[in-house]
């Protein structure tokens, strides 16, 4: 018969409970094993067929049988299966004999001599109560963890600290299992980042264990999102405030400045911007959940992927791109946009290994200074990668190489004043909706680019001339201008070329 607890404790630490003071151990060793159950055997098959662990108590019959070659027989099976200790009753201090004395004294197995007096039961009991309590101990147990738990989490302590407090209190040690997908990956997207268990808890006190380790799980999960709530606060407030800087349609004002510094966003300086793009996302996730998802954690990984060679990236999400900001202090000089480059790259792979399935592009822009600059990078990474596809290139990285009029109109559609003025000339047509409003503003572009030629715009455009004709005399009744003026001319071009680079 077996008899489990629950507590793993020692051997000498039984024996050195109050109600088994008469009980004493005869080998010299052994006093340190733990004993997480107690067995009673009848036999010496019994004995053999131990449990690791177990403390194992003879019969009184079997008891006056430990003398002989098959008691060592039996002691040896028992040491070898991880016996912690055997105890048999004997009239006299138990004297047992010197072969199993050697074979005790090489297990490391420690010999308890019972007073012939002890009554088996109370024994058992007394036994058990010290090895794991019962259902009050267990109840105990379960009430100090409890108390354990609510001290960690009110502490705001890490998760060791958290598990040390709550195994002390049970008596058992405490562990964090981080459990893997699964095909052996990592952890799906909301899936518990671990859970404790108590791999010693055995009879009543696993029962008390579960229930404490329930409430020390949730605790440590509480603890986890305090503890990467505060890590990632500040990414997040530096990413939010560089989407407002790139896409905000009001100035650059005092109080976007002010936020930036107490963010420690070095917006005066020079900046590089690398932004991603994937030609399939709507085909890889399928809504708009499983894209903020899917951008979220490669924005993460994009980040990580550019840091890893130095300098200072920051991170923010516009519409469904990512965008990487690498920003100094002073001129990054010549070979910026090559070490940009090999980033966005760096970036490119850590994202695909991650999301096989996402055709990529990199758009990567030359160093610009200052909060004007900033946007005037965006652009030109924006630019880049608009060059790329129209260019009918791969996915991968491009960098920006805009010279003469292109770079001169990014870096004059990067000021507030600029923006304001393009936004109201096209203000009636932003009207017309999205898709609407695109059209538009690509007919009005091509028709000035070539110069009022009703022919020539049909032909770039792929239309017939009737078309082009009536696009025309719409978009001008809507935004109330004469073509045949040369300001108004020029500033619509202008204004159709800053829009197109957003």
């Amino acid at each position: 018969m077996r008899l489990s607890s629950g507590l793993v404790t020692s051997v000498d630490a039984i024996l050195s409970a109050r109600p088994l003071a008469g009980l004493t151990r005869v080998t010299d060793g052994g006093g340190g094993r733990e004993v997480t159950g107690v067995r009673l055997a009848e036999r010496f098959a019994d004995l053999e067929a131990a449990p690791a662990g177990s403390l194992v108590i003879l019969g009184r019959a079997l008891s006056d049988l430990a003398t002989d070659y098959r008691f060592d027989m039996a002691l040896r099976w028992a040491a070898l299966g991880g016996v912690s200790a055997v105890a048999a009753f004997a009239e006299r201090r138990w004297q047992p004999p010197a072969t199993a004395m050697d074979i005790a004294g090489r297990a490391g197995l420690a010999l308890v001599w019972i007073p012939g007096q002890a009554e088996l039961t109370g024994l058992l009991l007394a036994v058990l109560g010290e090895v794991g309590g019962g259902p009050a101990a267990a109840l105990a147990r379960a009430s100090a963890g409890i108390d354990a738990v609510d001290r960690a989490e009110g502490s705001g302590a890490g998760l060791d600290e958290l598990c040390a407090l709550v195994g002390e209190a049970l008596g058992t040690p405490v562990l964090a299992e981080r459990p893997a997908a699964a095909d052996g990956g990592p952890p799906a997207p909301g899936a518990a980042p671990f859970r404790l268990v108590a791999p010693g808890a055995h009879g009543d006190l696993a029962v008390a264990a579960r229930l404490v380790l329930r409430l020390a799980s949730a605790a440590a999960a509480r603890l986890a999102d305090a503890e990467h709530r505060a890590r990632e606060l500040p990414i997040r407030s530096r990413g939010e405030l560089l989407a407002e800087l790139l896409i905000s349609e009001s100035a650059l004002n005092e109080d976007l400045l002010d936020r930036a510094r107490q963010l420690g966003v070095p917006i005066a300086g020079w900046h590089v911007a690398v932004r991603i793009e994937a030609d399939n996302l709507a085909g890889v996730a399928r809504d708009e959940v499983q894209r903020f998802e899917l951008l979220e954690s490669a924005g993460r990984l994009a980040l990580n992927a550019a840091a890893s060679s130095g300098g200072a990236w920051y991170l923010c999400r516009i519409a469904r791109a990512i965008v990487l900001v690498w920003m100094t202090s002073s001129d990054p000089g010549v070979q910026a946009g090559a070490r940009a480059s090999r980033s966005a790259a760096r970036a490119l792979r850590a994202i695909g290994a991650r999301f096989p399935a996402l055709r990529l592009r990199a758009g990567v822009s030359a160093p610009h200074e200052g909060p004007l600059g900033l946007r005037a990078a965006a652009a030109e990474a924006r630019g880049a990668i608009a060059a790329a596809r129209a260019a009918g290139r791969p996915p991968g990285v491009t960098a920006h190489d805009a010279t003469g009029v292109q770079r001169m109109l990014m870096e004059w559609y990067a000021s507030d004043t600029a923006r304001a003025s393009v936004r109201m000339q096209l203000a009636p047509l932003e009207r017309l909706g999205r898709a609407r409003c695109e059209t538009a503003i690509r007919t009005l572009a091509a028709f000035l680019d070539e110069q009022g030629s009703v022919t020539r715009t049909a032909s770039r455009l792929h239309l017939h001339r009737n078309a082009v004709s009536n696009r025309i005399r719409r978009i001008t009744g809507l935004l109330g201008v004469d073509l045949a003026d040369a300001d108004q001319r020029l500033a619509l071009q202008l204004a159709c070329r800053a829009r197109m680079l957003q």
